[in-house]
């Protein structure tokens, strides 16, 4: 197409000096000789001057002379412009082969800057990866160490608290709180009241009747009158016996009073060498410092129970000697239990081991005084007995009520109801104010 173009002017310019038939045959020449470049200048060339030759031959000789100059005019005409076109077409093809080497050359050298801009990124994330390891390297290195250090300061630190635990720790001789306190309470009053009801079937009554008189004289009046039946009041003061229902909650009184006495109230423990003695310090110390009182305290029982030495023996020999004084006051009362007194032994030992729970308490377990035939019943505090009123007066006390109560925390704590037996509040007033203008009348005689 484009050597079309720059041919165009050379063809218009032939055909105008030339007739249509010669301009004819010329073109198709021409369009031969350009499609097939040079090469086809010269066959056509040759073939014109084949033609020629033989015009010169024929009769007309002067035309054809006349002819062959015109045509030779034509020849180098057209041989100069195919010339100039042959020399067009270099310069185009020359510029289209320096157009084409200028892009290879522009794409060569954007592929040679791409290339160098993909090498220096290449460099650049192998650097940037090489630092990171190097950092993630230099990290997990810290990481160890900081682990090692943290390791190292867990131990120095347990080490540490195991030091301030030992030392500033409530030391408990037995691993029990408030929380089981309370019920190791419940069961050793539940205890008692299982035993003297499993003894009840071996009493003998005009016994139990006689160990009821004798420790509770200032109340066998009212006994008498409470506890024994119209009808038998009548008789005679040796044939006058107690129900064994009756004869059974002064026995559960005894024992319960016995225990606390022997074993809870002590100063550190029942049988110990130096419960005089550090009952003396324990006042001395609980009006300067009641928290230095209570850890020296926790700390002598825990010692007791931990090294006991020769305490040990003067412990079981105190509990021996407690079995054999509540044996020898209840065996006439109960005649077999001197041949086996397994049960009150067991009461003995449930005791102390409440005791030495309650004396690493930093909280006091205390009873709350209720005095008979004055404390009215109070159902938060107390539980009355089948036999006696519901409501009314306390006329005998049973069991205590325990009570442990936090002085920083007032839900911290808890009541154990003590058992107590009852009667109706006015005819006991009236009693007693008959009983007290008696005792005056004998004083003034």
């Amino acid at each position: 197409m484009i050597l079309k173009r720059q041919y165009n002017p050379l063809i218009t310019f032939y055909h105008h000096n030339h007739p249509k038939s010669k301009m004819s045959q010329r073109e198709e020449d021409t369009d031969s000789s350009i499609s097939n470049n040079s090469t086809a200048v010269d066959v056509n060339s040759k073939e014109f001057q084949s033609s020629v030759e033989e015009r010169k031959n024929s009769v007309h000789s002067f035309r054809v002379l006349a002819s062959q100059q015109e045509t030779e005019s034509d020849k180098d005409l057209i041989i100069h412009s195919l010339h100039e076109s042959l020399h067009i077409h270099k310069e185009i093809l020359e510029r289209i082969q320096n157009e084409k080497e200028e892009y290879q050359k522009q794409i060569e050298q954007e592929r040679k800057k791409e290339k160098e801009t993909v090498t220096e990124w290449k460099v650049a994330s192998e650097r940037v990866i090489g630092e990171q390891e190097e950092r993630c390297k230099e990290l997990e290195d810290n990481i160890n160490r900081l682990r090692q250090e943290l390791e190292l300061k867990k131990e120095e630190y347990s080490k540490l608290e195991v030091n301030f635990y030992s030392y500033v720790k409530t030391i408990r001789v037995t691993d029990d709180d408030l929380s089981t306190i309370q019920p190791e309470i419940s069961h050793l009053l539940s205890q008692l009241n299982n035993t003297c009801m499993g003894l009840k079937s071996k009493m003998d009554r005009k016994g139990g009747t006689k160990f009821v008189f004798e420790h509770w004289k200032d109340k066998i009046d009212l006994i008498k009158k409470y506890m024994i039946p119209v009808a038998d009041q009548q008789q005679q003061e040796e044939e006058v016996l107690l129900d064994t229902s009756y004869i059974t909650l002064f026995v559960e009184k005894y024992l319960i009073n016995t225990l606390l006495s022997n074993v809870i109230d002590v100063p550190i423990h029942l049988g110990i060498s130096i419960n005089e003695s550090f009952k003396e310090i324990d006042d001395w110390m609980s009006t300067r410092n009641k928290e230095w009182a209570n850890r020296l305290r926790q700390q002598i029982c825990s010692l007791v129970v931990q090294q006991p030495g020769d305490e040990e023996y003067q412990i079981q020999k105190g509990k021996d000697q407690l079995l054999s004084q509540i044996v020898s006051t209840l065996e006439f009362v109960y005649p077999p239990l001197k041949n086996d007194p397994k049960k009150i032994e067991n009461l003995i030992q449930r005791a102390s081991k409440l005791n030495l729970a309650v004396k690493g308490q930093e909280i006091k377990i205390e009873r709350m005084p209720i005095e008979e035939g004055q404390t009215l019943f109070n159902p938060e505090t107390m539980k009355a007995t089948a036999k006696g009123k519901p409501n009314g007066i306390v006329f005998l006390s049973i069991t205590p009520t325990f009570i442990a109560r936090d002085e920083l925390d007032n839900e911290h704590g808890f009541t154990v109801p003590g058992k107590v037996f009852c009667i109706e509040n006015e005819q006991f007033s009236d009693d007693i104010s008959e009983q007290e203008e008696e005792e005056e009348d004998v004083k003034i005689d």
